[in-house]
């Protein structure tokens, strides 16, 4: 059974489809690229599979269920598209990871050893272990996002899904990013990565599906580097640019369904976006 499955997936912004009858399946364990140029509609697709957006038509599950009725969302580690942790809030690392760790344990009961303990797990995961206790908005842009990594890493998902994770971030935070997608693979879980450039994360990737104009238009082998092509067939892998790019709106969003307890709205200082 899929831990994600879409069937004829489609979302709508001012009556213009950005996303066009998407079908796409995530099975157990195993680690799938999202690609395509900007505008292709994949980060759109990504925020309709957690609950962002809504569906214009189609359908989505998570492990066997209709996405309206899921409610176990720490089964989910969502990684935002962001290049940074900080918005003027002087948390820590800690404290920000530690938000993973609210759906474990019910509202207004103080953290157990067993959250704590994902916590610190999850930082050293990501090489920030010796900065557990630093202000957020004191780390550079690419330790920011491996906080951002960590928090998702402490809710013990069983499907890691990350929207361009590696955007603008330094080598290291590449690095600690591959380290992070092999370790969950072997360990079972499953990776749902939205991503234009594959590097070093492509002997990983079990697949890659490639979006254009919202569409998809490939599911299969993850594409080569340029210059390893066998044949010329496999040039049609790469997410090229849409001849009629649209870039994909970016208004603000309500956080995940496990960080909105009983349906209130929440403030957006640590939503994701």
């Amino acid at each position: 059974m899929p831990v994600i499955a879409t069937r004829g997936a489609t979302v709508s912004y001012g009556g213009r489809a950005v996303v066009r009858g998407a079908d796409l399946d995530v099975e157990p364990g195993e680690a799938v690229a999202l690609m395509g140029a900007n505008g292709s509609g994949k980060s759109t697709l990504v925020k309709a599979i957690v609950g962002l957006v809504p569906l214009a038509s189609g359908s989505i599950e998570l492990f066997g269920t209709p996405q309206r009725r899921f409610r176990a969302w720490r089964r989910v580690g969502y990684v935002p598209q962001r290049t940074g942790a900080a918005s003027g809030v002087p948390a820590t690392a800690t404290e920000v990871v530690s938000q993973g760790r609210l759906a474990h344990r019910l509202l207004g009961l103080p953290s157990r050893r067993a959250d704590r303990d994902a916590v610190g797990h999850s930082l050293a995961e990501v090489g920030l272990a010796d900065h557990a206790h630093c202000a957020v908005d004191t780390l550079s842009g690419g330790q920011q996002q491996r906080v951002l990594i960590a928090r998702a890493l402490a809710t013990e998902p069983e499907i890691l899904i990350m929207d361009e994770p590696t955007v603008g971030v330094d080598a290291e935070t590449q690095a600690a990013l591959a380290a992070v997608i092999a370790d969950r693979v072997d360990a079972g879980c499953a990776v749902l990565l939205v991503t234009h450039e594959l590097g070093p994360l492509t002997d990983r990737l079990d697949r890659a599906v490639v979006l254009a104009d919202g569409a998809v238009v490939h599911d299969g082998s993850p594409p080569r580097p340029v210059g390893e092509h066998a044949d010329p067939a496999h040039e049609h892998m790469h997410p090229h640019p849409s001849p009629h790019p649209h870039p994909e709106p970016d208004a603000a969003l309500p956080r995940l369904p496990f960080e909105r307890p009983n349906d209130e709205p929440a403030d957006d200082t640590w939503g994701v976006q």
